[in-house]
């Protein structure tokens, strides 16, 4: 965990990871990545639970998916690199967050908060955008 000693402190002792993806921080407060792929899957991409779904948009859906999991990495890797002082401006470490072995599995399965899903990019053809890039000083 790094901080400034300043506004960071709200994220003292947690592992916020999906709400540095989501931008969704007082509902996301969680390290819990499962589905916030979702983040950067277009609108019109059929969701697991639509039924009817052709083969063709599974294919499309199963891209996005792979597509959306690796923005997810970038994302987490940008607040990383920034918060590791890569950026310029200097973080420090001041602990570590420990889990217990199978925390993951104990928490059920999150749905995108509703800010993360109107965000969502609105057909196949937009750009999804990472919630925390502009802060970072990347468009």
């Amino acid at each position: 965990m790094y901080g400034p000693g300043g506004s960071y402190n709200v994220f003292a002792g947690k592992d916020a990871a999906r709400g540095f993806v989501t931008g969704c921080f007082a509902e996301d407060s969680t390290p819990d990545l499962r589905g916030a792929e979702w983040t950067y899957i277009p609108m019109d991409v059929p969701d697991f639970d639509e039924p009817d779904v052709s083969g063709a948009q599974k294919t499309i859906r199963e891209q996005e998916v792979r597509r959306a999991k690796k923005a997810v990495h970038a994302t987490i890797e940008g607040w990383s690199k920034m918060f590791r002082g890569d950026g310029g401006k200097d973080y420090f470490e001041v602990g570590k967050v420990k889990r217990e072995e199978g925390w993951l599995e104990r928490l059920p399965r999150r749905k995108l908060c509703a800010q993360a899903q109107k965000g969502r990019p609105k057909s196949s053809t937009n750009a999804a955008k990472d919630a925390g890039a502009e802060y970072r000083g990347r468009p």
